[in-house]
């Protein structure tokens, strides 16, 4: 088999491949596509209101002409040798070709390339006119076949007796040619094929022999739904800006579009009306587009560029609708949940829930760790910001600071603070671009000694209102010296979660502070009728108020097991300041066997009083036999 002939095959493959696996994916609408292609580089023009055909910019491709027939009958390209100015703008004329009732043209990706992806709707009516340049070389030929419909007129040099298989080609030169497609009666789909690479005698006999290079497959409508609004191509979505529009999808938080926005910060949206084939929707007459918001939101809207607007409803007068852009901005400082709607001449065309956060209405501290003494480092307290809706505030969203939230205008508030120093800012509140928001705390500031007191917090708006947080009690201790371990339960069944709280104490035998190091060597837990630890020591635990929980899966063997738990980092610390070897701190747990468990001894007793129980009624029947 020739290398030539192999490539025809897979290339024949392929594309069946794909006319049974791809092609009921509906594409995605033509006009939103970048046109074009870097390898094919030949364009369709989109059929709806198209005044020109596409230029034969190519040999060796399939063209659909988009220009409408005004005399009842598909046009085929007059015949001609010419050459395709390819890469250039003087290409032979197309201007003779006519489609009739072709409603829509894309392809799979949903542009408008010429390939072997195309598509096309047309009315069962209705006449489809493609159009082709052959080859390059002398001698050469192309063939343009038909399945589900015939070829009702050519341009070409030759055409097969069933008129399903058109050829053209010249012996000299180059050839454009041409040719009508009619779909069959009852047929709902034509697949158009062009193959090239072909010779005088295969052209029209065996012309898939050739290479093929461009395929439409044609979708047959009753009727066309062309102009008529639709809700799968229609809608209102987020936008990153004032002046960017043909979105047919939120834009991302990355590229700058969020449904929830400070206030005093514009949400931009972009409202697409198209129909069922992709195609924006075009009136004839203006129409009323018009934007409404809930609550109070100011709107606006325009087809090129949005500023802000001056009330809650807008309108606009147009035609051609598609593609307008949309702001919506708060009316104040105070939080707001809006609702957007778009309607066109009474047709609501999508809505959009949006919310505006207001000014810091509430800071609410909370968490506070353990201090260690004479320090602020890792003496946290947590805090959250809020407005009057309860939204959570962030000074920084995505990477950007939030200038109506800037974490400057947060202080401590040192009329509140008893007992404890400074306040120091540790984190801000932020949330990034996927929604992954960063614990915020403050630090406060621990005497020498042990004790405890209170924090507290202000926030000055840019409006010049002051809000003042809950009066949070922080503790202060020292390093942990000393260490009890205990379990959750005095005994466990196999299977049970046993839980181990280690205790630490300081110096004075407070909870020791959460802050300081109890390992910097691996503590160890060692004890019996444990099966598996669900999560134990690290040397990176730190205590939560004074204490770490371990948890383990308690074993099948049943029995009282006894053991020890041992920090070396705070017996370390224990011998150091006491001269003396920190003693043992022993623990002990109990494995007990299920109540619900069954002994073997009480499996063969049920049996034996089963067999009984059999026995005894076996023995009444046959009395009651006999006694008849």
């Amino acid at each position: 088999m020739s290398t030539k002939t192999i490539k025809q095959r897979i290339a024949l493959v392929a594309v069946s491949a794909l006319t049974a696996g791809l092609f009921s994916v509906v594409s995605a609408p033509a006009s939103n596509a970048a046109v074009g292609g870097a390898t094919v580089g030949a364009v369709n023009i989109a059929a709806a209101g198209a005044t020109t055909n596409p230029q034969l910019t190519h040999f060796d491709r399939l063209f659909i002409a988009t220009m409408p027939s005004t005399t009842g009958s598909g046009v085929a390209l007059t015949s001609a040798t010419a050459t395709p100015d390819v890469g250039g703008t003087t290409a032979p004329a197309t201007s003779t070709a006519k489609s009739l009732g072709l409603i829509n043209v894309s392809d799979i990706a949903g542009g408008l390339t010429a390939g072997t992806t195309q598509t096309a709707t047309l009315l069962s009516t209705g006449r489809l006119s493609v159009y082709t340049a052959t080859g390059t070389a002398d001698g050469e030929y192309s063939a343009i076949t038909v399945t589900g419909g015939t070829i009702a007129a050519a341009t070409g040099t030759y055409l097969n007796s069933t008129a399903t298989v058109a050829g053209g080609g010249a012996a000299s030169g180059d050839l454009t040619w041409g040719a009508v497609i009619a779909p069959s009666s009852g047929s709902t789909s034509v697949t158009v094929r062009l193959y090239t690479g072909l010779s005088s005698t295969t052209v029209v006999t065996a012309p898939t022999t050739g290479d093929l290079e461009g395929q439409i497959t044609v979708t047959v409508a009753s009727a066309s739904v062309a102009n008529a609004i639709s809700p799968v191509y229609s809608g209102l979505f987020g936008a990153v800006d004032g002046t960017t529009g043909g979105r047919t999808t939120d834009a991302s938080a990355t590229d700058g579009y969020l449904a929830s926005r400070t206030y005093g910060t514009p949400i931009y949206l972009s409202s697409r009306i198209r129909d069922a084939y992709g195609t924006a929707i075009n009136a004839g007459t203006a129409g009323v587009l018009s934007v409404t918001a809930t609550n109070g939101a100011i709107v606006n809207l325009n087809d090129t560029s949005v500023g802000v607007g001056t009330a809650s409803t807008a309108y606009a007068s147009d035609a051609t609708p598609d593609d307008y852009r949309i702001r919506v901005d708060a009316p104040g400082s105070a939080p707001i949940s809006t609702t957007v709607t778009v309607s066109f001449n009474g047709t609501v065309i999508g809505t959009k829930s949006l919310v505006f956060t207001g000014e810091v209405a509430k800071i609410t501290l909370s968490s506070p760790v353990i201090g260690t003494l004479g320090a602020s480092a890792g003496n946290s307290v947590g805090y959250r910001l809020s407005d009057a809706a309860g939204n959570a505030i962030y000074s920084t969203i995505g990477g950007t600071a939030i200038a109506n939230y800037s974490i400057s205008a947060l202080l401590g508030d040192e009329s509140l603070a008893t007992s404890i120093g400074a306040i120091v800012k540790d984190t801000a509140p932020s949330i990034d671009a996927n929604g992954v928001i960063a614990a915020s705390d403050v630090l406060f500031t621990c005497p020498a000694t042990a004790g405890s007191g209170t924090v507290a917090l202000t926030y000055t708006n840019p409006s010049g209102t002051i809000v003042k947080s809950n009066v949070q009690a922080v503790k202060c201790a020292g390093s942990a010296l000393g260490y009890t371990a205990s379990w959750d339960k005095a005994s466990y069944i196999p299977g049970d979660i046993a839980k181990l709280t280690v205790s630490f104490k300081d110096s004075k035998g407070n909870a020791a502070n959460d802050v300081d190091a109890i390992a910097t060597t691996l503590p160890v837990v060692s004890i019996g009728g444990l099966d598996k630890t669900v999560t134990g020591p690290t040397t990176a635990d730190v205590p939560d108020q004074g204490s770490v929980v371990y948890t383990y899966t308690v074993g099948a063997t049943t029995g009282a097991y006894s053991g020890t738990v041992k920090f070396a980092t705070v017996d370390a610390r224990y011998a150091a300041a006491t001269g003396l070897t920190a003693p043992a701190v022993t623990t002990s747990l109990t494995v007990k066997e299920s109540t619900a468990s069954v002994s073997n001894a009480d499996v063969l007793k049920s049996i034996v009083a089963l067999i009984a129980s059999i026995n005894k009624q076996i023995q009444a029947l046959q009395k009651l036999i006999l006694k008849r």
